[in-house]
């Protein structure tokens, strides 16, 4: 029978020490989430929002061969945002070449870009053509921003020219494949 009120005694201690370990666990990650945000009470707000985008046809350029001085392709972006909260809402526009066969300072870019809501601040058009290197890579066009909070749609418009530079070889065995896309923005700022 004392085998019994033992055994009994050693769960009870067992399941006080278990508690112990639990509630001083939690306590601990309570602090040290506290102590690794810094302030004793910081406020957080996510912005949150929509955009839209649509291209003149779709959003691919796709050429052989073009004479010198020609454009390879033109292609117009609307972008239209709307932004809930007090913080800005950023957009990425990026340029992602599959096939390039042209040779670095062949093609280059250019842009042309509206702030049609006359809201935050688009992309910067350029003073001077943007070289795109030959072969595969990812091409960050620009970053662009809708201010918030707004309810209706916001737009910037962009138009993106590539051409074909004059002062390079003329070889006819050359191909360009490439995709716009156009994303929030990883790292979002307050106004």
């Amino acid at each position: 029978m004392n085998s019994g009120k033992g055994n009994m005694v050693l769960l009870t201690v067992m399941s006080i020490a278990t508690l112990l370990v639990a509630v001083v666990g939690a306590t601990f990650a309570y602090f040290g989430a506290l102590i690794k945000g810094g302030d004793a009470s910081p406020t957080f707000e996510i912005t949150s929002g929509t955009l839209s985008t649509e291209y003149n046809g779709n959003s691919m350029i796709e050429a052989g061969y073009v004479n010198t001085g020609e454009a390879i392709g033109s292609k117009e972006i609307a972008i239209t945002g709307i932004v809930t909260g007090s913080n800005n809402y950023k957009y990425e526009v990026t340029l992602d070449v599959k096939d390039n066969t042209y040779l670095d300072g062949e093609l280059f870019y250019t842009i042309t870009s509206i702030n049609e809501s006359s809201n935050g601040q688009t992309i910067a058009s350029t003073t001077e053509p943007i070289a795109i290197p030959t072969g595969t890579n990812t091409i960050a066009i620009g970053t662009g921003v809708f201010a918030g909070p707004t309810t209706s749609g916001l737009k910037h418009n962009y138009t993106i020219n590539i051409i074909r530079n004059a002062a390079v070889d003329q070889n006819m065995d050359r191909t360009f494949n490439a995709k716009f896309y156009v994303a929030q923005s990883a790292s979002q700022s307050k106004k």
